[in-house]
């Protein structure tokens, strides 16, 4: 019985091993660059490093058993790049515009004598004295929400 065992496991590690032989095979394969001649040279557009070998030299390999390496190309890219800088005086500035108390009262008190007129046509002069109250109140809301503006220079 520990005869046929031992067949048994050396006949799985040789599967295993020749398993991962093609799996290695076929990834090292597929990782390596094709060996195809290079495009002819564009001028202007790329370096040439062997502009003086000619592709079938620059392709044959140096000795039996060996590759060699494709030659290498880089392209050259030629940017025009316009870099736009502003100064600080050139940043806009802002500031704080707050309104004067005389123009405050003016508000207040319009909105308050519109809301009084508007109260006296309805309800009399009790109509009077609340839409006067309520013009009042309108108006001081108002100012307050609108006395700060920022402005830019």
């Amino acid at each position: 019985m520990i005869p046929r065992n031992a067949a048994i496991g050396a006949g799985v590690l040789a599967l295993a091993g020749l398993g991962a032989v093609a799996y290695y095979s076929s990834t090292a394969r597929a990782s390596q660059p094709a060996l195809i001649a290079p495009a002819p040279a564009v001028p202007g557009t790329y370096i040439d490093p062997v502009a003086g070998t000619p592709a079938a030299q620059a392709l044959a390999s140096p000795a039996a058993g060996t590759v060699a390496a494709a030659p290498v190309r880089e392209r050259v890219v030629y940017r025009d790049r316009v870099v736009y800088r502003t100064s600080a005086a050139a940043r806009p500035r802002y500031y704080v515009h707050k309104r004067s108390k005389k123009h405050s009262a003016m508000i207040i008190g319009g909105s308050a004598v519109g809301g009084a007129g508007v109260g006296a046509l309805v309800g009399g002069k009790k109509g009077a004295l609340i839409g006067g109250l309520i013009g009042g109140a309108g108006g001081t809301v108002y100012d307050r929400k609108t006395h700060k503006k920022v402005k830019q220079e």
